[in-house]
């Protein structure tokens, strides 16, 4: 007589889903990204210049996809709820070219401290009191939670994408080699 073999079930539970969050909260969590990428930069001495380089190129990289985030999904979508979107673009434009200055600069040089301190400020300005403080809170109040809640999984999902697209890593690549070109 053949015995069967005897089956053990084991009963698991699924992983639970992410928890979704809200547009603002995706996006402050960016910004706790770009703030440590600063802080460690700032802590980083000048006798380190490959790993000032390497930071710097990393807090562009991630400052840029942030711009792309914004401006390609949360921006559009709340423009008619606040007006404080059309002066958050306008500080991209600062913050790009304050972030191009510090790419161009030697991380061994007093210019690139200079530049580091500019961008500091200029990051900590948009991020901390015009968006954080100002705009989200408004946000908040004003649009639709569902709204907020699906625009949350848009910009994670794009960012992710971002983030492992080949093609966007070697385009910001292509971009910082050319703002060093540029350097005078």
């Amino acid at each position: 007589m053949r015995r069967r073999p005897q089956v053990l079930t084991e009963v698991r539970e699924a992983p639970a889903p992410p928890e979704r969050e809200k547009a603002t909260r995706v996006l402050v969590e960016h910004h706790e990204v770009l703030r440590g990428l600063m802080r460690r930069l700032l802590e980083t001495p000048r006798s380190e210049p490959g790993r000032r380089r390497a930071l710097a190129d990393e807090l562009f990289d991630e400052l840029r996809m942030h711009e792309m985030i914004e401006e390609d999904v949360f921006y559009p979508a709340m423009r008619d709820v606040t007006p404080g979107i059309a002066a958050a673009w306008s500080e991209h434009r600062q913050l790009s070219d304050q972030l191009a200055a510090l790419v161009r600069a030697d991380p061994r040089s007093g210019r690139f401290d200079r530049e580091l301190g500019v961008m500091h400020d200029a990051l900590e300005s948009h991020a901390h009191l015009d968006e954080e403080r100002q705009m989200f809170p408004e946000i908040e109040r004003f649009a639709d939670e569902d709204l907020l809640v699906e625009l949350g999984d848009r910009l994670r999902d794009r960012l992710a994408r971002l983030r492992s697209s080949r093609r966007t890593r070697t385009l910001l690549r292509l971009q910082r080699a050319l703002l060093r070109l540029t350097a005078r």
